[in-house]
């Protein structure tokens, strides 16, 4: 019996130590990190919804309506093919549609891009120098020209549609 109270003792002799330097650890978050998260999130979520009311401004009344159409027909779809939606999207659309949603595109991925600089730039937490990870390389996927279609489509997937800075996911978008 005398052992294993020992051994208890001796247990929490040295936890309590680990455990307040871990509640005082610099890099773990406080409440105003908390609160500066918050309110980055804050701002990602205005600036996507800038992005999307922007673009559906851009789309004329038969254009929403075609666009609702669209990705209605790809949600039920028993094998949806969003290059051809793409396609179609991008054949209806004028080229000041297109126009006003590639220039909405470009200021939502400068502005989601500033932010994440401004993010990383005020994060507490040391940074390694070197990293055991290779640097990611963006390839052809990373220098392409999205086009109208496919930035409404990404738009109408997954997440709400949320565009993460560059996320293009949801309904399939499709890689060129």
């Amino acid at each position: 019996m005398g052992m294993k109270r020992f051994l208890l003792a001796l247990a929490l002799v040295l936890a309590v130590p680990a455990i307040a330097g871990a509640q005082q650890d610099p890099g773990s978050p406080n409440p105003a990190m908390h609160q500066q998260m918050r309110a980055n999130m804050q701002q990602m979520m205005k600036l996507h919804q800038q992005f999307r009311a922007q673009v559906l401004a851009a789309l004329t009344p038969a254009h929403k309506q075609l666009y609702a159409s669209v990705v209605g027909s790809l949600a039920v779809a028993a094998s949806p093919d969003p290059r051809a939606a793409v396609k179609q999207l991008d054949g209806a659309l004028s080229p000041g549609e297109k126009s006003a949603i590639l220039n909405a595109d470009a200021q939502f991925m400068s502005s989601m891009k500033s932010l994440r600089e401004q993010m990383m730039a005020n994060h507490p937490w040391p940074k390694p120098s070197g990293s055991p990870w290779p640097k990611r390389s963006h390839g052809a996927h990373g220098t392409r020209t999205p086009d109208a279609g496919a930035i409404l489509l990404g738009m109408a997937g997954g997440h709400g549609g949320m565009r993460m800075g560059g996320w293009r996911g949801g309904m399939g978008h499709p890689q060129r």
